[in-house]
């Protein structure tokens, strides 16, 4: 029973530690793992690809992702400040119910600001969309695949 246990427990020691040579080290410098191993605006364009843009709405897309992405990036940094003093303020002997009940509510202020200019973004897409596009993008997925042009169904 001791020889099985020692043998178990040894390979599990060895096909674990091999496990871990085999994945790439971990930089400071990579960005975080995105579902499906690309960046969501590689994503994105291969969802719209689907949906025959014009040069010109590609453009004024790309303008209105871009507007959102510098209104929302001081927003996320102002959060995990407050979160930063949130925490500061939970790990004290006597931390401040008020202030406490204070913070939350400011990064809960803070957070509907980035949904807001998320739908703001939606709705700027939405308007530069033709109805005929706007229809593509209702279908529900599954249907949109089987017209996926070739390489968009790895997404």
């Amino acid at each position: 029973m001791k020889r099985l246990f020692l043998t178990l427990a040894c390979l599990i020691t060895a096909l674990s530690v091999g496990y871990a040579q085999d994945l790439p080290p971990a930089s400071a410098e990579a960005p975080p793992p995105v579902p499906g191993g690309r960046p969501p605006e590689m994503a994105m364009e291969k969802k719209f690809e689907m949906f025959d843009l014009t040069a010109e709405q590609k453009d004024k897309i790309e303008a209105a992702r871009v507007e959102t992405r510098k209104a929302v990036i001081p927003i996320k940094a102002e959060i995990e400040l407050k979160q930063i003093d949130l925490q500061s303020e939970m790990r004290l002997d006597k931390p401040d119910r008020k202030k406490i009940m204070k913070l939350a509510s400011e990064i809960n202020a803070l957070e509907l600001e980035i949904k807001k200019a998320e739908l703001d973004q939606r709705l700027k897409i939405h308007s530069i969309l033709t109805a005929e596009q706007r229809e593509k993008l209702k279908a529900p997925r599954h249907k949109l695949m089987d017209k996926c042009p070739r390489g968009c169904e790895e997404e």
